[in-house]
């Protein structure tokens, strides 16, 4: 299986585990299930990229430490 990586955020966020980053981590990126989803892009156009930021992370630098939790 392959994967289409087409992540356009910034090289700083793709560095390093932000909170929000960890938080998406952890809910398995699944947005219904996210506050930040539900305040901010439910009902508007633009669409959450945290999700493909969450994988780049993942494919850069790995899985979050358990003291960043």
């Amino acid at each position: 299986m392959s994967y289409r990586f087409n992540v356009s955020c910034s090289k700083t966020l793709s560095e390093n585990w932000t909170p929000t980053a960890i938080d998406c981590y952890r809910l398995g990126c699944n947005c219904s299930k996210c506050n930040l989803y539900k305040i901010y892009f439910q009902k508007s156009f633009i669409k959450c990229r945290m999700k493909e930021t969450v994988i780049e992370l993942v494919r850069r630098i790995g899985a979050p430490m358990e003291e960043e939790f």
